[in-house]
């Protein structure tokens, strides 16, 4: 399996290959790469993408260090250069977006492109943090895990019971402690609202309509607030994870942003 190291860590990621513009995509809180393979299998081989895991996700490989999504920026530009590429589109969603915006930020010369799905640039309130931690120890610790995945599932992906099955299955049999540090990740993120005038890169913002995780005035602040402002795709009917549970639309969105991009 593909690894890109930085010190004790090593981040795992797929990649199409090919010599097509790439895209480099970083997935949701609890999920994983495979969250992408509708996207992989729609956009390549015209474009090459590459999906990271990351910490404490998938099979990437940890310590036991508490990290930011400064560090996880940092690690996906770490697979990004044991490619050997030099410039790229950076994406995620959620927590993946929280890092995709500070992947453009810490390298700006070198991101053609910015996607933003489900993403705000703010830090997160005490109350909502409370409530988050609550979900985290329930996720980690309780002795029946069901409820919360399925509450989990419920939030995050929506949609039907077919859509979150595959997930559910894959969060029960799981090691559900490996979330700890990226829940406190997440959590505790910095705003960078203030920086994001700085990214003159094009972007593509898009929520689902029912995420409860990132209000739609969240969104629209981060749009507004980028180097070159842009409109919020709207996707009805979708929760945190659009990409999955309706990527047609995603897909088609995805399709003319990259198609828009200068070569």
């Amino acid at each position: 399996m593909p690894f890109a190291s930085r010190g004790a860590v090593k981040i795992h990621y797929a990649d199409t290959g090919g010599v097509g513009p790439a895209l480099v995509l970083g997935h949701s809180l609890f999920m994983d790469r495979e969250m992408f393979t509708a996207q992989m299998d729609a956009l390549a081989p015209e474009y090459r993408v590459i999906a990271i895991d990351s910490r404490g996700h998938g099979d990437s490989e940890e310590d036991e260090t508490p990290f930011s999504y400064w560090d996880l920026a940092r690690d996906a530009w770490a697979v990004v250069d044991e490619l050997g590429l030099e410039r790229v589109v950076v994406g995620g969603v959620a927590h993946g977006a929280f890092t995709a915006v500070r992947m453009a930020l810490l390298a700006q010369p070198r991101v053609a492109g910015l996607i933003v799905i489900g993403g705000s640039a703010t830090a997160m309130t005490p109350q909502r943090r409370s409530g988050y931690r609550e979900v985290f120890d329930a996720w980690i610790g309780s002795p029946n895990p069901a409820p919360t995945i399925k509450m989990v599932s419920s939030l995050m992906i929506g949609a039907t019971p077919a859509d979150q099955q595959p997930w559910r299955a894959k969060w029960a049999t799981g090691q559900r402690d490996r979330v700890r540090l990226a829940g406190e990740c997440l959590v505790n993120r910095d705003s960078v609202l203030d920086l994001l005038g700085d990214i003159g890169c094009p972007a593509l913002v898009v929520r689902g309509l029912a995420d409860q995780a990132v209000s739609a005035e969240e969104v629209a602040q981060l749009a507004a607030a980028l180097g070159v402002p842009v409109p919020v795709h709207t996707i009805t009917g979708a929760s945190m994870t659009p990409n999955l549970t309706h990527p047609d639309e995603v897909n088609a969105l995805l399709r003319d942003f990259l198609a828009g991009l200068p070569r």
